[in-house]
């Protein structure tokens, strides 16, 4: 259960105007009336949050400065702040003024600028609600800074300079962007990760109690610990994979519906209605028999290409044709597996011993007979699964296809299924960053970092042995084994969870 909301506010919280609409006001009312406490975070400092606290009625402590400040809400009393120290202050400073971007400095409760009419500042004064204080020399107000900003509408540069203030300060700050515009350098304790950390403390409650929402890169930190993560319509894509949910714009009442769908609504319990356990985040899908009906045009070509060989070589030996059995064959030794691995497996099972470029030659013409069958035949996506993939996207988790075939992304477009998945890791991708195929879990692991999550919040999907093998071997949370041959006990064996015919099936499951 969510005891505690804590939210970004530039982007988030409030319009591109910086208003706080009625809606979201009223959604933090509705959070208070079910018991949970809400509390603000913020790149700002302390007294640019005091209209927010008024108007929403904060009575517990707030985060400014990206964490580097926690106050009372009276915006005056400091429960604990992190200063950066005089020498790395001014290393900072330096380093900005040299790359021709503009300087301000918070100490206290004070804004430090040396022009005052320079790019964001009446903007910034507007947000925050109170005047800078202009200054020669910035140098003469570093000591017991708690944040310096760079500012300049030349995007490109201000992410050019947080990369290399990461590399020249190392350690010593955190260094990130608040907007495209603006690059936040505070202590590094001072992050928003931190504040969650610090507010979980102060509140006496496990992270897994806590949800936050914000939509810039600074605020993924807290995404990276709270138990519940919300993203922002209006946030990046890269933000948005590092949420667990994603909610509408800031310009949508993207935060209300956050509140009303993910904290207060039937979405808190959607894993269960999924069928999965609890701390979920990810779903990886293999393809062929879990997607898509493309097994069927796998094993006809596997079977194809083998007989052929097959049947030559017994013409050649005067032994039996045993023909390639397109079910107990390919599930046995080819399924999930990588080309070349499964001509190898079947080979093997045939105690056929031939040479790699024997081998490749076969495994290239099984591929060349796939591309025949596709381009004549329409590639069928199994319903139920596809039900499930959009209930899974409604819940907010990611979603991601493993496929040991080359020709995953074709599969994909054929089916009108590709906007579906955050990530595909297939063969070419498999051979590019020399992945070992299944029975090994390298490609589950690389969806898994593709989508941003640990293998542990992620959950396989799988009708091949070899791939609930994998899903086992990479000590993935949850392995869900799909039998399309009647196989499940096989599939049980090799290490699913749990075993359906179909992924509809755990829709139904109370």
């Amino acid at each position: 259960m969510i005891k505690l909301l804590i939210s970004d506010v530039d982007g988030t919280l409030i319009t591109h105007e910086k208003k706080l609409t009625v809606r979201s006001i009223d959604a933090v009312h509705r959070l208070r009336a079910a018991d949970i406490q809400f509390t603000i975070t913020s790149s700002r400092p302390p007294r640019g949050l005091a209209m927010l606290v008024k108007a929403l009625k904060i009575d517990v402590p707030v985060a400014a400065f990206n964490g580097g400040m926690f106050v009372q809400p009276d915006l005056k009393t400091v429960i604990k702040q992190h200063t950066l120290s005089l020498d790395v202050a001014t290393e900072v400073v330096n380093y900005l003024l040299k790359a021709e971007i503009d300087v301000w400095v918070y100490r206290g409760s004070d804004w430090f600028v040396r022009h005052a009419e320079a790019p964001h500042i009446e903007r910034e004064r507007g947000a925050v609600q109170f005047d800078p204080i202009v200054i020669r020399d910035l140098r003469d107000v570093l000591d017991g800074a708690v944040k310096i900003m760079g500012v300049s509408d030349d995007a490109p540069l201000v992410a050019c300079c947080e990369a290399e203030l990461r590399e020249c300060v190392g350690a010593r700050v955190s260094a990130s962007r608040s907007q495209s515009y603006y690059l936040d350098v505070t202590h590094p304790d001072a992050n928003k990760g931190n504040a969650v950390r610090e507010a979980a403390h102060f509140f006496h409650l496990p992270s897994e109690e806590i949800a936050v929402i914000g939509d810039m890169p600074t605020d993924v930190l807290m995404f990276g610990v709270a138990g519940t993560s919300i993203a922002m319509g209006n946030a990046s894509p890269d933000v948005q994979r590092s949420a667990r949910f994603v909610t509408t714009s800031n310009e949508e009442e993207g935060f209300a519906h956050a509140v009303d769908r993910y904290i207060l609504g039937e979405a808190r319990s959607v894993q269960t209605k999924l069928g999965l356990p609890p701390g979920t985040r990810a779903c990886l899908f293999d393809l062929d028999g879990v997607l898509t009906q493309t097994s069927k045009l796998h094993a006809a070509a596997w079977k194809e290409m083998f007989d052929d060989y097959l049947l030559k070589k017994s013409r050649e030996s005067g032994q039996p044709f045993v023909p390639f059995d397109p079910v107990h064959d390919y599930a046995l030794y080819v399924d999930g597996k990588l080309r070349l691995d499964g001509a190898r497996s079947f080979l093997n099972s045939r105690k056929i011993k031939v040479s790699e470029e024997t081998v490749i030659e076969l495994a290239s013409r099984k591929d060349e007979l796939v591309l025949q069958k596709m381009e004549h035949e329409h590639v069928e996506a199994y319903e139920g699964s596809i039900r499930y993939v959009h209930a899974a996207r409604e819940a907010g988790l990611r979603t991601a296809v493993v496929s040991s075939s080359k020709h995953c992304a074709q599969a994909l477009a054929s089916a009108g299924i590709a906007d579906l998945f955050d990530a595909r890791i297939d063969g070419n991708i498999a051979a590019e960053e020399h992945l070992a195929g299944k029975p090994a879990p390298d490609t589950y692991l690389a969806a898994a970092h593709a989508v941003g999550v640990d293998p542990v919040q992620a959950v396989i999907f799988e009708d091949a042995l070899s791939g609930v093998e994998a899903g086992r071997a990479g000590h993935f949370g949850y392995v869900v084994g799909v039998d399309r041959v009647g196989q499940s006990k096989e599939l049980r064996q090799h290490g699913a969870d749990i075993v359906v015919t179909d992924l509809a099936a755990l829709l139904e499951r109370k």
